[in-house]
């Protein structure tokens, strides 16, 4: 058995991360750390796993982390650059599941978080994207996990951009539920606030908009602009996006059907080639991204559809895949679908 350690285990994708890992049969969590006032049974956290997970919730010790075989953090944006570096120093396989390590010109990082202080090891980082970087993955001991809205951007347009079906502009309206903003006391995504609402925030500024186009570029060699605009609403899980794409002049519908066959033996893609477009409902609580289109050929226009879970294909559940992916399993290993 595997002994897994989870540094981070409180917020959103803590929970979420324990909850897939205990049907897994291969690894065992046997460490916890969240940034506590004082130490307490993770079943008294959530009391949904008494009696399957009573270990303690401890504040983070290092020298405890750094004694597990396999290594999470699921840690705000800028925390995992103190425990990375030692991480690795051990040579303990670690994945990161914030933005840390996710861009690699440490000025885009600087620009959108801080000064990286850990350039060496963010060369070394290998983007947990496994439909697209499932080679590197096997291979690495540090793995970034991607973004919720990336991944639901670029598997949808990857595809496009590789078949060099676009010269052209892409935007992307994109909406999300509220845990994708964190577990977190603040007034903007209370109850009262978020309920009956939908509001755009930071469009075309958005901190996941450089990681869109810098791993588009990585993967397609082809520089494209994407315009992108997120929402919030007013759900709890879930991220759905709407992406334009004007074609080229030739292109036909079975040119997009082919360029999505590229999926044909992903285990967690789905694309609908019979026009129907995903929801979020189809998704909910599984680690697939669902994707399904439609074909203006006189406007020469593609609209993308693209569905996923925002706590399991956006965060949790890629990052199980990304390790069983590290350690030689099955990639469906702990999932119940």
């Amino acid at each position: 058995m595997i002994q897994v350690g989870i540094v981070g285990a409180t917020g959103y994708t803590g929970k979420k991360l324990i909850s897939i890992l205990l049907n897994h049969h291969r690894v065992k969590i046997s460490g916890l750390w969240a940034l506590l006032d004082k130490d307490a049974p993770y079943s008294e956290i959530f009391k949904e796993f008494k009696g399957r997970l009573d270990i303690l919730c401890k504040k983070p010790d290092l020298k405890e982390i750094l004694e597990k075989d396999f290594i999470f953090l699921c840690l705000p944006h800028k925390v995992s650059l103190k425990y990375v570096p030692e991480i690795l120093r051990k040579k303990k396989p670690v994945i990161d599941l914030s933005a840390d390590y996710r861009l690699k010109d440490p000025k885009l990082y600087e620009k959108y978080y801080t000064k990286h202080t850990d350039t060496k090891n963010l060369k070394k980082a290998v983007y947990g994207l496994p439909e697209f970087f499932r080679d590197k993955i096997k291979k690495a001991m540090l793995v970034a996990n991607p973004g919720c809205y990336p991944t639901a951007v670029l598997l949808g347009v990857l595809p496009v951009l590789k078949f060099k079906l676009t010269d052209s502009d892409i935007i992307v309206d994109a909406k999300s539920g509220v845990t994708g903003a964190g577990r977190k006391p603040n007034l903007e995504l209370s109850f009262c606030e978020v309920n009956e609402n939908l509001k755009c925030y930071k469009p075309l500024i958005h901190q996941h908009a450089p990681e869109i186009e810098s791993i588009a570029t990585q993967i397609t060699k082809s520089k494209i602009k994407i315009h992108f605009s997120p929402h919030l609403v007013p759900i709890n899980r879930g991220i759905l996006t709407t992406i334009y794409i004007k074609t080229k002049p030739k292109v036909a519908e079975k040119d997009i059907s082919k360029a999505f066959e590229i999926y044909k033996n992903e285990k967690f893609v789905r694309v609908y080639f019979d026009g129907y477009l995903p929801q979020i409902r189809d998704v909910y609580d599984t680690n697939f991204c669902d994707i399904g289109f439609r074909f203006f050929k006189k406007e020469r226009l593609l609209i993308l559809v693209t569905c996923i879970d925002n706590l399991m294909k956006g965060a949790s559940g890629q990052a199980v895949q990304n390790m069983n992916i590290m350690l030689g399993f099955k990639e469906d290993e702990g999932f119940k679908n």
